[in-house]
């Protein structure tokens, strides 16, 4: 072997050493044109909003003609390390696209906060391709049972003016994606807390709400407090949810005002309302 191929054999033993358990991140952007939003960018790209502005560092949803946006930021394992400290106790899972943290702790029969904890996350924001360890054995208070997570408990009787009561409460909690305490509530976060402390188990998405078969739909016109509202928001479907006050009024927990009171008849919520549903004796 010349010198210049024994060089270049070294150079590669060695590149390939320092990629050993380490992660390649690949970046696709976009440059934002006439009439794009951050909303249209996200459908096209199958990103949320927030991973965009998180990726983009953007404080608002404002975006500029010819701005260059990261539109999708795949973290790639090279090679895994099954010598790794936790290998003995966790599994690992690829993430594909369209998961969310919720989806894969229910999977795995985990709370969001334990598979944030075992994987060492400071968001909620993942990514096509990225690996988690899942299934770590876990101490009761750090694991939720997927029955818990999917299915109402049969529910004699609650009181919806104690249940408003203990919603507003909250008024004023900041939006907290992934959030499920007063700390910080999404949606549905929001709705499964609520609902659990008047005895009542509600699953954990918006979607696995509006479908699940302990509720009904009502009628506009039979509306009560308590009922849950459903709209079409940032993906076709359910995909936002809130508690009914009466007189049109619904409590969520939105993106721009945390814990706040809205009303059906705005222009927005209009616009995106899909159904009202009542969990059944």
């Amino acid at each position: 072997m010349d010198e210049k191929r024994w060089a270049a054999a070294v150079c590669g033993s060695l590149a390939g050493a320092m990629l050993w358990g380490t992660a390649v991140f690949a970046e696709e952007t976009h440059q934002v044109e006439s009439g794009d939003t951050l909303w249209r960018i996200s459908q096209k790209y199958e990103a949320s909003v927030t991973q965009l502005k998180l990726w983009n560092d953007l404080p608002t949803n404002v975006i500029n003609v010819g701005q260059q946006l990261i539109v999708d930021k795949t973290k790639n394992s090279t090679i895994e390390d099954s010598d790794s400290p936790s290998s003995s106790s966790a599994r690992t899972y690829t993430v594909k696209s369209g998961d969310s943290l919720w989806a894969i702790a229910n999977k795995h029969g985990m709370s969001v906060s334990a598979l944030m904890n075992l994987n060492h996350l400071s968001s909620a924001t993942i990514y096509p391709n990225q690996k988690l360890k899942v299934s770590r054995s876990s101490s009761p208070e750090d694991s939720v049972s997927s029955s818990n997570l999917t299915t109402p408990e049969p529910v004699s009787s609650f009181s919806s003016t104690s249940l408003l009561k203990e919603a507003k409460k909250y008024l004023g909690t900041p939006y907290q994606w992934g959030g499920e305490s007063p700390s910080g509530f999404d949606c549905s976060g929001f709705l499964q807390y609520v609902f659990a402390k008047e005895g009542i188990r509600i699953p954990r998405t918006v979607a696995s709400i509006y479908t699940h078969s302990s509720l009904e739909s009502v009628s506009h016109s039979n509306r009560q407090p308590g009922d849950i509202v459903f709209f079409e928001t940032y993906k076709p479907g359910a995909s936002h949810a809130g508690i009914y006050l009466g007189n049109n009024q619904f409590i969520h927990s939105g993106s721009t005002y945390g814990i706040s009171i809205a009303t059906l008849t705005s222009n927005y919520w209009s616009s995106r309302y899909i159904e009202t549903k009542r969990i059944m004796n």
